[in-house]
């Protein structure tokens, strides 16, 4: 929590402060629910910090553990959720089921998900952003099973068609001509 300090000027009203401080607290809160929470992550680029982070790891509780594992588990469902549209689109059918059955990787630059579409099919997600806050740039591999491991060959994957265009939610079937058309 930061503090208002008034070095010089004039006097201002016991309760200003503490306005002023609700005030930007409220602010950054509502900030914060527009994006959506997501686990504490680690990059690990050393066999030190690997053997460190294993360390912490079995030092957990099995609560913490748990937790933390339902947290990446959700987050991992929602980034998947977020292209399911796209992925129909792609397969050319409505899935009868979106479930996330494995993921690897951080999920914040580089993700790996496994998502089971019907009782036998899966599709497999290849994620990847140069930045963070920047598109992912997506790939999948339709009509996986159960047994395919998740694979991290970016060639073992399709591209994954960009968004829709707005035309592609409009009946523009009675547009037969520019001076018909009901868009333009």
């Amino acid at each position: 929590r930061q503090r208002l300090i008034i070095a010089s000027g004039p006097a201002l009203a016991p309760g200003a402060i503490e306005t002023a401080e609700c005030g930007a607290a409220a602010a950054m809160a509502a900030q914060e629910q527009k994006r959506p929470m997501r686990s504490v992550t680690e990059y690990i680029r050393t066999p030190h910090q690997k053997a460190a982070a294993e360390l912490e790891k079995n030092s957990q509780t099995r609560q913490q553990q748990a937790a933390k594992s339902f947290f990446r588990q959700a987050e991992a469902q929602s980034l998947a959720d977020s292209l399911r549209a796209r992925v129909e689109r792609a397969l050319g059918e409505d899935c009868q089921d979106w479930t996330v059955t494995a993921y690897e990787g951080d999920l914040m630059r580089k993700g790996l998900i496994k998502v089971r579409i019907s009782e036998a099919d899966f599709v497999h997600l290849h994620l990847q952003r140069p930045m963070p806050r920047e598109l992912w740039v997506c790939r999948y591999a339709p009509w996986k099973t159960e047994e395919d491991q998740l694979e991290d060959i970016e060639e073992e994957y399709e591209a994954l068609p960009e968004r829709g265009r707005c035309a592609e939610k409009m009946d523009l079937s009675g547009c037969t001509s520019l001076e018909g058309c009901a868009v333009m």
